[in-house]
């Protein structure tokens, strides 16, 4: 099995002169899955786009290494996919077609098949053929799952992933989340969803 370990030394970051992380240190190897919990206002958003690369902390480091080698920073998010309800997929395409983007963007052969396999996973199969602008809030949240599960990420990091979902949506996230870590995947889970948290094999509290 690939060995992967994500580890976050020491972060700290401030906006405007309120700090908002000091000194988080966290770390996630294959199988696990971290959730992280905290109140409105916390950080917690702030820390897991810190993981992601998405955010660079003022102090401290976050490193991503694969078979014990780091991986360059420039090159984090080709392993990582991420989910968060702030996040928008351009809704002029339809779910294939995103996805087909997708693919030629991060380099990848499009593959027709997989594609349908990802969206089906989501249970988006119905409106494959719908542009995304038509969807409803819980919709546009398995796009963004199916989107970040296209590249077949060694790490997932999902910020409040249920938030807009039904029950059904919801399973779909629980069942991601025990998949991806059963075949040896790095999860990271920014929740206050007790469900949620039944799902991670260690939690991390943030305070503001």
């Amino acid at each position: 099995m690939t060995s992967i370990k994500l580890l976050a030394t020491s972060l700290g970051k401030s906006f405007g002169g309120r700090s908002i992380l000091k000194d988080i240190s966290c770390s996630v190897s294959n199988g696990e899955c971290l959730g992280i919990v905290g109140d409105n206002g916390s950080g917690k958003s702030t820390l897991v786009r810190i993981l992601a690369g998405i955010l660079r902390p003022d102090v401290g480091s976050v490193v991503l290494s694969i078979n014990g080698v780091d991986i360059a920073p420039e090159d984090v998010s080709s392993h990582i996919g991420f989910v968060a309800p702030y996040l928008r997929p351009y809704d002029e395409f339809t779910p294939l077609e995103l996805l087909r983007i997708h693919d030629l963007l991060t380099g990848r052969t499009f593959d027709a098949d997989a594609c349908e396999a990802t969206i089906r996973r989501v249970g988006l199969t119905e409106r494959s053929s719908s542009l995304v602008r038509t969807f409803s809030s819980g919709q546009r949240q398995r796009m963004l799952l199916a989107l970040a599960l296209q590249h077949r990420p060694r790490v997932l990091i999902l910020d409040e992933p249920s938030v807009t979902l039904d029950t059904a949506g919801r399973a779909i996230v629980e069942d991601v989340v025990r998949d991806h870590c059963l075949h040896g995947g790095c999860t990271i889970l920014a929740t206050n969803d007790d469900r949620e948290l039944d799902l991670c094999t260690s939690t991390l509290s943030v305070q503001p």
